[in-house]
């Protein structure tokens, strides 16, 4: 097998949306989910059942065993503001469609930021992209 040299260093390569899914969209969730047991004080199973998950997630988000804890909402403190919106949508009786829109808002105004960029950049080593800024 032949030793790769620098100039053809394999680099990982995550693209925004992956990024979002695997980073964003878990911290939000657990986000919605501190909201709803904290605020509202709904049960665990009445949470999954709203969100479209396991009992035994919204048990691990709560616990702080799934979505990495609280070092992506401190990045992006716009997650908890949308966590709140989307609670208060989930309590008020919105049903998924309804509320999903939220979800979009997030997605779009997060990736839009300067720290997702930033985020990116170093994800992907990719120096002076601005993909996520582009209309």
């Amino acid at each position: 097998m032949l030793a790769r040299t620098a100039p053809f260093a394999v680099h990982t390569m995550k693209t925004p949306c992956e990024l979002v899914v695997g980073k964003i969209l878990p911290a939000l969730r657990a986000s919605v989910v501190k909201e709803l047991s904290g605020k509202y004080h709904m049960k665990q199973s009445d949470i999954a059942k709203e969100l479209g998950i396991t009992q035994a997630s919204v048990s691990q988000y709560l616990s702080a065993t799934r979505a990495g804890g609280t070092k992506i909402t401190e990045r992006f403190p716009k997650i908890k503001t949308y966590a709140n919106e989307i609670a208060n949508r989930i309590v008020a009786g919105e049903n998924k469609s309804e509320w999903y829109d939220v979800l979009c808002k997030a997605c779009q105004d997060i990736r839009s930021g300067d720290e997702f960029t930033r985020m990116q950049r170093i994800a992907s080593n990719l120096n002076g992209c601005d993909i996520c800024k582009k209309d």
